[in-house]
């Protein structure tokens, strides 16, 4: 894919319109993570130094859901924006023109047509703003077919920000379908749907695969490994077969885990460590247990690359976050290979345990979005991108 170029000469004098991701946690009307935020800020200096007519900057916060709720306003998000940015930005209550240079306009998901890419939507912001150019620079919204993602498509030339091309450049090389080397897939979290996709892929070209969180309980009792009273999906035991089924055509080592932490229910701290199959009565898994923990570590210690997505267990409940931490502080001490961290429970294990994102390689601002990309498949945010 060949995208244009964000470059002085199309910002100069023009009307920006740049759709971010600062989708943040907000209590009481203050912001309690300003990482998204932060994130975009070399793309909105950019724009800024190259003197646009107007910027206009649209993002959605929360889970609105068509409905207009005070508490997800993005005008809370406009004293730590100006922070960042160091410039006064005025509140837009809605998609028209203000008076200022730089305008945060309205939570986008505020609208009902937003999520269903109205097009009248798309050309109610274009008839408003005039814009002259889209960037778009929030990766974890771009395989989202929606309104302020893809609804200016055909009306304006289509930019991507550089948090966008920063995506890109660390997660193209995985798209191939040849054999490579080295690398560990570590992938956790509880939903099968989203991970099937880009396990499929990988089952193809990894060396290893390593799962852990709820969906390793799927690819056991798919192997007709007994886990008591454990969660599992059995709508896709078919597609957990599957998946191994090509690890093992492709000589994929497709590991799961060989013991497991458990306890009766999810507030219990009466927790018992057990090997896999021994998982008895109302016990229910919730962690990966230590032989587990020390065989991933040891495949991860000898991999060049590992690409990490999803927790290893429960990772808001202590007595079941020590599998997520141990190979967290695994990942962040190989120092010779590549890591590549992705997706929102993963990142929180990185704010639970304080550790920076730059002791790894590349830390994905996307979880849906990456995983829809590692897979293959084409992102709508994206496809307007292209030359």
């Amino acid at each position: 894919m060949k995208f244009r170029k964000l470059t002085p000469e199309v910002i100069k004098d023009k009307v920006v319109i740049i759709r971010v991701d600062f989708n943040v946690p907000l209590k009481d009307g203050k912001v309690m993570d300003t990482t998204r935020i932060e994130e975009s800020i070399p793309t909105l200096k950019f724009i800024l130094e190259n003197n646009p007519k107007e910027l206009h900057i649209l993002t959605h916060a929360g889970r609105p859901k068509g409905q207009v709720v005070p508490e997800v306003s993005t005008a809370h998000l406009i004293p730590d924006t100006e922070k960042y940015l160091g410039e006064k930005i005025e509140f837009r209550p809605d998609y028209s023109k203000g008076t200022s240079k730089i305008q945060l306009h309205e939570n986008c998901r505020f609208y009902p047509g937003e999520k269903k890419n109205d097009p009248a939507l798309g050309q109610e912001i274009f008839d408003n703003i005039q814009p002259d150019i889209f960037i778009i620079d929030g990766f974890a919204v771009c395989h989202r077919a929606q309104a302020s993602v893809i609804g200016l498509e055909g009306k304006v030339p289509c930019y991507p920000g550089f948090l966008i091309e920063k995506e890109i450049e660390a997660l193209s090389p995985f798209l191939t379908d040849k054999k490579l080397p080295g690398l560990t897939i570590l992938i956790g979290g509880l939903k099968m749907e989203t991970k099937v996709p880009v396990l499929r892929h990988f089952a193809k070209v990894a060396e290893n695969i390593l799962v852990g969180g709820g969906l390793a309980n799927t690819f056991q009792v798919a192997k007709g490994v007994s886990i008591g009273e454990s969660l599992y999906e059995e709508e896709e035991l078919a597609a957990a077969k599957e998946v191994m089924d090509i690890a093992k055509a492709n000589n994929t080592n497709f590991l799961l885990p060989e013991d497991t932490i458990c306890a009766g229910d999810i507030e219990s701290t009466d927790t018992e460590e057990v090997a896999i199959g021994e998982v008895t009565g109302n016990k229910k898994i919730f962690d990966i247990g230590s032989q587990t923990i020390n065989h991933y570590a040891e495949v991860l210690k000898n991999s060049s690359t590992v690409i990490w997505n999803g927790p290893m267990g429960v990772l808001e409940k202590e007595q079941f976050a020590n599998g997520t931490k141990e190979m967290l502080m695994t990942i962040k001490d190989l120092k010779s290979a590549k890591t590549i961290l992705g997706g929102g429970d993963t990142l929180k294990s990185l704010k639970k345990w304080n550790i920076s994102k730059s002791e790894f390689s590349h830390v994905s601002t996307g979880g849906g979005a990456m995983l829809e990309f590692l897979a293959g498949n084409e992102l709508p945010g994206f496809k307007i991108l292209e030359e």
